[in-house]
């Protein structure tokens, strides 16, 4: 009887060590995967970061940024700034863009809010535009990378 409770004692402590060996493995991996957490600060300090994707391209400053897509562009009014879970939220203009010549004045300037999330060098971003809130899209940047931007005009 004393035998299987030594057994049971060792086991019981080769599980846990187990365990936390393997929770601080998962930990470590994936702080190395996901690279350093942005502290609460402004994306772009001085000159302009680039961050591009498939069908945008997104221009950052220390006073805002410009976004180009396929077929609009779009402002980011004041300083991108990241909390420390690396998100972020700003308001800006979104002004869609038609195909060929334009004659007038062309299409007014919507009200936008860009959101999303910085993971090393790695961006979501969320853009709804307009009194109705309706979803521009939803896309992955890449900082440092040129947009894949096919423009209409």
């Amino acid at each position: 009887m004393q035998r299987i409770l030594s057994d049971v004692r060792r086991s019981r402590v080769l599980f846990f060590a187990m365990a936390l060996l393997t929770v601080s493995g998962l930990g470590l991996s994936s702080a190395a995967n996901s690279g350093p957490s942005p502290s609460p600060n402004q994306v772009a300090d001085n000159d302009a970061t680039v961050w591009g994707g498939e069908h945008i391209q997104l221009k950052l400053t220390k006073d805002g940024g410009t976004v180009e897509f396929d077929c609009a562009t779009g402002t980011i009014t004041k300083p991108l700034t990241v909390n420390a879970q690396g998100n972020f939220r700003a308001n800006g203009t979104y002004t869609r863009e038609n195909p060929g010549p334009i004659t007038g004045e062309g299409n007014p300037a919507a009200n936008a809010t860009y959101s999303g999330s910085i993971v090393g060098g790695a961006m979501r971003l969320h853009i709804v535009a307009g009194a109705n809130k309706e979803v521009v899209g939803d896309f992955g940047l890449v900082r440092g990378e040129s947009g894949r931007v096919v423009k209409c005009r």
